[in-house]
């Protein structure tokens, strides 16, 4: 079983995330994204949050699964305007993908 690269993650999740991000934020979150997501977005692996279970009614853990946060970095490269936080698989094959998307 071959799992999926950092890099092969980060694609994943971002492109996932493209795929619905106009149907599922706000135009004014869309349009800052837009905007501003070249000189300042950013996508980061990190720990899973603890929520997840509750958030995809399943068993998560940290050899499985792999969380995401898509967004904007402030003057001190601290992602603080997360536009998404993306759950996914990290078996190279599978598919699955959760998004928590960024709410008003």
């Amino acid at each position: 079983m071959r799992l999926r690269t950092e890099d092969e993650l980060i694609d994943f999740a971002y492109d996932a995330f493209l795929e619905d991000a106009q149907k599922q934020l706000s135009p004014a979150d869309q349009i800052l994204f837009a905007m501003q997501f070249e000189d300042r977005g950013a996508v980061d692996i990190v720990d899973l949050g603890n929520d997840w279970p509750a958030n995809v009614a399943m068993g998560i853990n940290e050899n499985e699964y792999c969380e995401l946060h898509i967004g904007l970095v402030d003057d001190n490269d601290l992602l603080n305007d997360i536009f998404g936080r993306v759950l996914v698989k990290k078996k190279a094959n599978d598919k699955f993908i959760h998004i928590l998307w960024k709410t008003e």
